[in-house]
């Protein structure tokens, strides 16, 4: 039984708004890297000594 054309097109429109809205935080945060010229991953973590 072949899926009707109306379902295709709404199952390919969830796909791409579950892709937009899994993508758009990261590609938020990497903007706001750019902009700020902050590296975090370049940047040696603050030792601290939990007594």
């Amino acid at each position: 039984m072949k899926t009707p054309v109306v379902t295709q097109q709404r199952i390919l429109r969830d796909v791409i708004i579950s892709v937009f809205i899994y993508a758009l935080p990261i590609v938020l945060m990497l903007l706001s890297f750019m902009i700020s010229g902050q590296r975090p991953w370049k940047d040696k973590p603050a030792i601290t000594i939990h007594k």
